[in-house]
């Protein structure tokens, strides 16, 4: 993983290979003041993958829609 590119381990439980990416992803790409504590903003992006909390709710607004 020196490249910087996700590369599936194994040995590693799923679950801990998907926060230890967006621990990865809120530190590489996050403003400064947020990489001093990347843990709330690396959570926040772990419960987005999962749909836990989501504030994006498309499914209901396109059946709104339709």
């Amino acid at each position: 993983m020196l490249d910087g590119k996700f590369e599936p381990n194994e040995d590693v439980h799923p679950d801990i290979q998907i926060r230890l990416e967006c621990l990865r992803l809120a530190t590489e790409f996050g403003p400064e003041n947020d990489r001093r504590d990347p843990i709330p903003i690396a959570e926040k992006y772990y419960d987005w993958c999962l749909n836990r909390n989501s504030q994006r709710q498309s499914k209901r607004i396109a059946k709104s829609k339709v």
